[in-house]
């Protein structure tokens, strides 16, 4: 076979190929921003509220945010470390850098606030 017809063949190859790819990713990304439609649709701006576990990584007053490292919150987040406004600036004094907590978030996502915090027995 010649040269040319072999890189032919493989452009086509990689052509056909990007294509599909860039095709079924579009119909990927079209389903889940519908999917994404409907479920805002149907939680709408109901206030809700979660208790998590966590531990506490940084305390931040000046700006009224907590850094904690919590678990799964059941139909809002997986488990992951990041920064909560507190609902009170009193929260911030009943525990420190470190603490094992147990805390309240209530709020219509993604505008939640910790509304109570107690530190883990």
């Amino acid at each position: 076979m010649r040269a040319w017809r072999a890189v032919v063949l493989i452009n086509l190859a990689l052509l056909i190929g990007v294509g599909w790819g860039y095709l079924y990713w579009g119909l990927r990304a079209r389903n889940l921003e519908r999917e994404l439609a409907v479920a805002r649709a149907t939680t709408g701006n109901i206030e809700r509220e979660w208790k998590v576990e966590g531990v506490v990584r940084a305390i931040l007053p000046e700006i009224n945010v907590l850094v904690l490292t919590h678990g799964e919150i059941p139909g809002y987040m997986p488990a992951m470390t990041m920064g909560f406004r507190a609902a009170s600036p009193k929260i911030h004094e009943s525990v420190r850098v470190g603490d094992a907590v147990r805390f309240t978030v209530r709020g219509v996502p993604p505008n939640v606030a910790i509304i109570t915090i107690e530190k883990a027995r």
